[in-house]
Formats: C-alpha cells, structure tokens, sequence
C-alpha cells in the first residue's frame, strides 16, 4: 500500500499499476485538495475510487457531565453522521462521470477506522491532505 500526503506529488504513482485509490474526506481546504489528486490519479489509471468520511464518536466526558444536557451521544452521533454524509456527496458530486466512484462512511477515531478501511480493501494508494495536530501545534504550525 502506497500513502501519499497530498500537499506532494508522487512520481512513482504513475509506474506502478494503482486499481484501487482512497482519499480521505473532511470537508476541509486539504480534504479537497487531495480529493482532486485523487481523482487526477484514478481518472489516469482508470481505477476505482472511494471516499471515505469519518464520523467521530462524542468525546467521553460528555456522557458523565452532572448537568441534564439537551442532546444525547446517540444524537450526537447521529449528527455527526449526518454531517459526514453531506460532505461526502458534496465530494461525490465533484467526479466526473466517467470515473467509478463509492463512498464510505466510518465510525470511530480516524487513523485507525481509515487503516483498516485501506487494509481490508486492499487499496493501492492512499491519499489525505496534512492535519492540524491541536491548537498548540496550529499556533506553533506544526501539521501531522
């Protein structure tokens, strides 16, 4: 499995025979432009694509706040699936035609629901735009 970070270009992406290409999809300014990587690289090699969305669990210390809260994990969650599920058919909409396209929505932290996403698919090549690792390293422009 190849993974490219798509603030670089690939060269070696051409030589190889790449069938099956998975990009990571936020919505952010980075999850585009991988996405249009994406797309050059699957048109290119008439391979198939898949876009894959992440829709984060509620963070654990929400569920034992003392206080009443209006909204449950579960509608949390829900909307956080939802949400995902919009981002993905804005990136849908975005392929051409011509190129053959799935979209997948995962559930949990991202790395790993997107590793093992890659892993069983048996994906050739892997593409995400850079992160921002937390409001510290943003302030210090560290990106993982």
């Amino acid at each position: 499995m190849l993974v490219e970070d798509a603030s670089r270009t690939a060269p070696a992406v051409e030589q190889r025979g790449i069938r099956r290409v998975l990009v990571e999809f936020d919505g952010s300014t980075s999850a585009w432009t991988a996405l249009r990587r994406a797309i050059a690289v699957a048109t290119r090699e008439n391979a198939l694509l898949t876009i894959a969305g992440v829709a984060e669990d509620p963070p654990c210390w929400f569920a034992m706040t003392p206080a009443a809260l209006p909204y449950t994990r579960e509608s949390l969650r829900r909307d956080a699936e939802r949400e995902v599920e919009r981002q993905l058919a804005a990136a849908r909409d975005e392929v051409p035609a011509t190129l053959s396209v799935t979209t997948q929505l995962l559930r949990g932290r991202p790395a790993p629901a997107l590793a093992a996403l890659a892993e069983e698919g048996g994906y050739d090549l892997v593409l995400a735009g850079p992160r921002s690792a937390g409001r510290l390293k943003r302030l210090l422009n560290v990106v993982t």
